[in-house]
């Protein structure tokens, strides 16, 4: 076993093994969706695979496949008693970086729920820069939060308008 310096766990550096114990919690929900999700690409990145074979390619999801190597190494880490004894063997490691690479993948490229972040297209009300920060509803009944750092707030009516304005001005600029 490795001990480091700085404050990490087994094999891993601290931030590995916070990624880890984080992936470790969310691995079978995430798994979960996306083995039922099917073809959702809500990222709008583009799957570029060069397929150097005259065969057929693999007609599976990448869902799919993100939740099997998901699951594959979920399945590894099973003999391990917790976290911390995978951390501190040599095939613990390597599956423990590996699941949180994979989990953090997936939950960037197929989020399960709205996550806040800034809005890139539409300027403050108050202080007119492009600092607005969408913040979706934390709970059943909560509202659309809009806001930003110089106090300006929309509510969610104020934000669906502002949507459709700027929805209307793009198809007119094209």
């Amino acid at each position: 076993m490795s001990d480091h310096p700085d404050g990490g766990v087994g094999y891993l550096e601290m931030w590995e093994y916070n990624r880890f114990v984080w992936a470790w919690e969310q691995a079978g929900k995430i798994a979960s969706f996306l083995y039922s999700a099917g073809k959702i690409n809500s990222s709008g990145e583009t799957d570029i695979r060069v397929d150097s074979s005259s065969t057929p390619g693999t007609p599976l999801d990448a869902t799919w496949l993100a939740a099997d190597e998901i699951s594959g190494h979920l399945h590894a880490l099973n003999s391990f008693r917790d976290a911390e004894h995978a951390a501190s063997d040599k095939i613990g490691q390597y599956h423990a970086i590996e699941l949180g690479r994979c989990v953090s993948t997936a939950d960037r490229r197929w989020p399960m729920q709205d996550k806040p972040h800034h809005v890139r297209f539409l300027r403050c009300g108050g202080c007119l820069e492009l600092t607005l920060t969408y913040r979706p509803p934390r709970w059943d009944g909560d509202d659309v939060k809009v806001d930003c750092g110089c106090g300006y707030s929309m509510d969610d009516t104020q934000w669906q308008r502002a949507i459709k304005l700027a929805e209307i001005e793009l198809k007119d600029a094209a």
